[in-house]
């Protein structure tokens, strides 16, 4: 793993364990446990003061006693114990750590305190460690388990980080029950030294890890995880729950780790611009996650539907559609084809109904076999395959007329369904499996065993074989690649450096956008009305007029804004009410702008995030619309055309109306020189340019409003 922290966390030969006793009600027990009967193989070290033996094993009184330095410690014991024991395995030489104990940051700030002392007898001793308040690791291919949650199934495929370790110890019966088998498990917990941006990078580089899943509470280097995620995502589908955009989300999971959450928008965000699959439950991670693990990509975006019910067809059409997926018509061809096998009044054209149909080998041999040879084809659902779970459900009916055996039926009812299962790899397609049966019926039971991947609603398979579309377009972009950062432009360092405590005024704001090559109208300052006629005769009728002040945030609200102004009698009156409600400050003259659209851009910022870049509808319905993407700085140019179309709007963007297309080399130059602006001046916490007014296609800033980051008292 190139030396990867979490790669020796996973691969220890030797682990000491701390808090195990023989009382089974005791966390640390049940681990210590759980460590012993998983089938690891190494050596396993109780350290215990009054113990002799733990679980069978030699205990020793104190770390000091060890006959060794053990790969990995772990400690599940009172928090005031903690740090002591962590500089004890530093002294002995253990350079990797596990620490389960809660009772850190999650408590307030002394419990910060304490972390920042772990940190500091971590880099003393060179040591990396997981925690603290975490459930532990899982490794199915040493294997290994050091959570409270038994292991019952080995060598998967599926990798796990999670900020809640519930969902590696609480999960177990679970994911077994739906044939989902993990690879490597991680809970992060408080993430004072290992993070999710490592877990990311370390199950990218595992060979048998073929999909990540993530649950998100709160990411607080988000400019790393967005480098490591954007970097495995094109090699490896990565799918994450999120659950910290709402209020209740938040709170929760800051008393829960710590974790420090952000508007649900922002996250989208960076899931988007990392490659990452955005889900709405911990079900899709696994579900979703385990079908990326277990299957082909998708090529294309042309899906086939194979059922046994026209509703659950139409259900499965529907979701694709809505999915950026397609389920077509066949060709003639293809129909003929299909049509061979089916009864007079199914339906051969896709989906493919065999409505009411009791022969399975339709469903699972040889329409399948139609469907993964066509290329026609990218990827295939089926709902409807099923044996025993059925026949189950008729026997005690059956058995008044039928004097047979139960087990007898059920097995003379078993469907082979070995070319099925093989049919995916062979031919480079995905295959998703609706079912409403569960593992008791022989063939879902298969395709589990087999790796096909079982969802138990039309609807599910649609959104998931919708996820695997987005993950071909995360594939498809280009390598982001951002031009190397020029030097800070003369003219934006010199007019930072020369603002006083007001802060930035529109027009000087306006002069750093054009030192970075951002368009914006002609326009001067004007101090006294002789000046402002001047102005407006050399820049041309008609202007437009407004107070200049960096006091003074949203000028249209407050009426300080003219626009249209056709000739010198209006200019004089409204400069006169101009005055009559600011007469201190200057005024802005500036040309007209008469365009077609207008929209928005700007810049935020976040706690633990690099600097947003947005861009939306603009004008004065921007906030009623909502109709906005956002990028992270710095942006790439794929980065700024994503943002164009990811507006739901993107349509007027084009040529719309017999309006002219926008010029969309242009708005990526704003947009990729914004986040190179914010970049630049930290001290700037907002830009605001709305509205942006397309004037025969080109964009030109009317307004911008930059403020700065309060000075600490």
């Amino acid at each position: 793993m190139g030396g990867s922290p979490v790669g020796a966390l996973m691969n220890p030969s030797s682990i000491a364990i701390v808090g195990a006793s023989n009382n089974f009600t005791t966390m640390g027990t049940i681990q210590c446990m759980n460590l012993l009967t998983c089938g690891y193989p190494g050596e396993v070290l109780p350290v215990h003061p009054k113990e002799k033996t733990v679980l069978g094993r030699k205990a020793y009184p104190s770390i000091a006693d060890l006959p060794y330095a053990p790969d990995l410690a772990v400690l599940i014991v009172p928090t005031r114990l903690v740090t002591g024991m962590l500089e004890a395995f530093g002294t002995l030489g253990t350079r990797s750590v596990v620490i389960v104990t809660a009772g850190f940051r999650e408590t307030g700030e002394d419990g910060r305190a304490v972390e920042k002392t772990l940190q500091e007898i971590a880099r003393k001793h060179s040591m990396r460690f997981l925690g603290p308040n975490c459930l532990g690791i899982i490794n199915t291919h040493l294997p290994l388990n050091i959570t409270v949650g038994p292991t019952l199934d080995f060598q998967g495929k599926l990798g796990l980080a999670s900020q809640s370790g519930t969902y590696l110890a609480q999960v177990v019966s679970y994911l077994h029950k739906n044939g989902i088998v993990l690879s490597k498990a991680i809970s992060v917990g408080n993430e004072v030294d290992i993070d999710l941006a490592d877990c990311v990078e370390y199950l990218g580089q595992d060979d048998a890890t073929k999909a990540i899943g993530l649950y998100i509470e709160g990411i607080r280097d988000a400019s790393r995880f967005l480098e490591v995620a954007r970097r495995v995502s094109r090699v490896k589908p990565i799918v994450a729950q999120y659950v910290g955009g709402s209020e209740a989300g938040a709170r929760s999971g800051s008393s829960h780790t710590g974790a420090m959450s952000g508007p649900q928008h922002l996250y989208e965000a960076l899931f988007e611009q990392a490659g990452i699959i955005g889900v709405e439950s911990i079900e899709e991670v696994f579900k979703v996650g385990w079908a990326f693990a277990t299957q082909p990509p998708l090529k294309g975006r042309r899906i086939a539907v194979l059922t046994n019910s026209g509703g659950p067809g139409t259900a499965i059409a529907h979701t694709c559609d809505r999915h950026g997926l397609t389920v077509p018509e066949f060709s003639p061809e293809t129909q003929e084809k299909i049509c061979a096998h089916l009864q007079a009044h199914a339906s051969g054209r896709n989906p493919v109904d065999l409505t009411f149909h009791v022969d399975m080998k339709a469903i699972t041999e040889q329409i399948p076999q139609i469907l993964f040879e066509s290329d026609e084809v990218d990827g295939v659902i089926i709902h409807g395959i099923m044996d025993t779970g059925f026949m189950e459900l008729l026997y005690p009916g059956m058995s008044r007329f039928v004097d047979i055996p139960k087990e007898k039926l059920l097995s003379m009812m078993k469907v082979p369904l070995d070319p099925l299962v093989e049919m995916p790899h062979r031919y480079g397609k995905p295959l998703l499996i609706s079912t409403f049966f569960g593992n008791e019926d022989n063939c879902i039971r298969t395709f589990q065993e087999k790796g096909v991947p079982t969802l138990d609603a039309p609807e599910k398979t649609g959104r998931a074989m919708g996820a695997f579309s987005r993950h071909l377009t995360y594939r498809q972009r280009p390598e982001h690649q951002v031009p190397p950062d020029a030097e800070i432009p003369r003219d934006a360092g010199s007019i930072l450096e020369d603002i006083g405590p007001a802060g930035l005024d529109e027009f000087q704001a306006k002069r750093i956008l054009r030192a970075y090559g951002i368009p914006t109208p002609n326009e001067s300052l004007a101090y006294d009305l002789q000046e402002a006629k001047e102005k407006a005769g050399e820049i041309g009728y008609p202007v437009v007029l407004k107070v200049c002040s960096s006091r003074i945030a949203h000028k249209t609200e407050l009426g300080m804004v003219c626009l249209d102004l056709k000739d010198e009698a209006e200019l004089v009156k409204a400069y006169q009410g101009l005055r009559e409600k600011d007469q201190d400050s200057p005024v802005l003259v500036a040309e007209m702008l008469r365009g077609d659209r207008e929209f928005l851009a700007g810049i935020s910022r976040h706690p633990g995030f690099p600097p947003s870049v947005m861009f939306g509808l603009g004008g004065v319905l921007a906030e009623a619309l909502k109709d906005f993407s956002m990028r992270f700085a710095p942006l790439s140019s794929v980065d700024a055309l994503e943002m164009l179309d990811g507006l739901a709007s993107r349509a007027i963007l084009g040529a719309y109306r017999g309006m002219v297309p926008v010029d969309r080399e242009a708005f990526v130059n704003i947009l990729v020189n914004l986040g190179r602006l914010a970049l630049h001046f930290p001290q700037i916490s907002e830009i605001d340019l709305n509205p942006i007014i397309v004037v025969g296609g080109k964009p030109c800033v009317a307004d911008a409003l930059m403020i700065l980051e309060k000075p600490s008292p």
